[in-house]
């Protein structure tokens, strides 16, 4: 299996996430729904070696079984799964619409038929935020749906229209993840944590103003939506890959704080893994920046990639990020 975990002289210091890590219920499910129905890879399928359960502050009489699948052709923006076992769980966004706060709102797939693909979804048991919706915003025309599917877990279906994809020319039924959303509770907070502290790259920004009345993607009722305003960022730490983080405000919708539960075992979209040229420089210069670190610098076996060196931060919030460096 390609991953993009491998440095050459021309790579930045961060390139875009090479892992979203999902916490399933039942990873048999979660692996059919990835292979069978999405058309992926699974990578590996194996029992984790127990120095991941102290580097996630879990007890020793925890079981995590996991699982990493990918997009054929793609060497980044794969999902792994891990199923907890001996250890009480909750969802992280149990019953949650898109302004309640913390963790991981959503992460984004591409698809080449969205009326299709969204059939097929339905059939499969997931269910949408809203109908697809078609819409413009900047140079970009696409359709896009939220689909809720089993933990708690959204996934962003969107096919593109204009201008042409570049990069996804292998797609089939779906892509790898390409970017993902975090609802948060103060822009300016976010900024400073994404773009200040990690040194994230700008890619995209919208004050939220002018929104229509009526249907719109992500759930907001429909007679309410033009007095809602929704500033977006969209921030990537390779200024020029994909693996960005779009935070977002629903300025005058208030919902609940699940910052809190945003950590392992619950269970939902749990944590992003980004590679790093040199994990213990980079954590150095957080430190420098004001940040304390969620777990300091430390070895970790993962399959397929074997040694890493890693550690954790966690945004205003509660996003769980960790950074990875390849040792062997």
């Amino acid at each position: 299996m390609k991953h993009n975990l491998n440095f050459t002289d021309t790579d930045p210091n961060i390139k875009g996430f090479q892992e979203v890590i999902f916490s399933v219920s039942n990873i048999e499910r979660s692996i059919d729904f990835f292979t069978r129905v999405c058309g992926w890879t699974l990578q590996t399928r194996k029992e984790s070696s127990p120095n991941l359960k102290s580097s996630w502050q879990l007890p020793d009489t925890v079981e995590i079984t996991e699982a990493l699948l990918s997009n054929e052709g793609d060497n980044e923006g794969f999902v792994r799964l891990v199923q907890f076992k001996n250890i009480a769980q909750q969802q992280i966004r149990s019953a949650t619409n898109v302004w309640d706060t913390g963790g991981i709102f959503d992460v984004n797939m591409r698809t080449p038929d969205m009326d299709n693909w969204y059939r097929e979804l339905q059939t499969e048991g997931w269910n949408g935020v809203s109908e697809p919706k078609r819409y413009v915003f900047g140079i970009y025309d696409v359709s896009e749906v939220l689909m809720k599917g089993p933990d708690g877990i959204v996934i962003a279906f969107m096919q593109r229209y204009a201008p042409p994809l570049k990069d996804f020319d292998h797609m089939k039924k779906t892509s790898r993840i390409f970017n993902s959303s975090v609802t948060v509770s103060n822009m300016g907070e976010s900024y400073d944590f994404y773009v200040n502290k990690l040194g994230f790259n700008m890619f995209f920004q919208t004050p939220g103003l002018d929104r229509e009345t009526g249907h719109n993607v992500i759930g907001i009722p429909p007679n309410v939506n033009h007095e809602i305003t929704v500033p977006i960022d969209i921030v990537r730490p390779d200024k020029d890959n994909f693996g960005s983080i779009e935070y977002l405000q629903t300025k005058q919708l208030k919902g609940r704080n699940c910052a809190a539960l945003a950590k392992p075992p619950n269970l939902g979209i749990l944590m992003y893994r980004f590679p790093v040229r040199d994990v213990e420089a980079y954590a150095v210069t957080l430190i420098e920046r004001g940040l304390t670190l969620n777990s300091d610098v430390h070895t970790i076996e993962i399959a397929p990639y074997e040694s890493l060196k890693a550690f954790s931060v966690r945004s205003p919030d509660g996003v769980w990020i960790e950074f990875i460096e390849l040792i062997n």
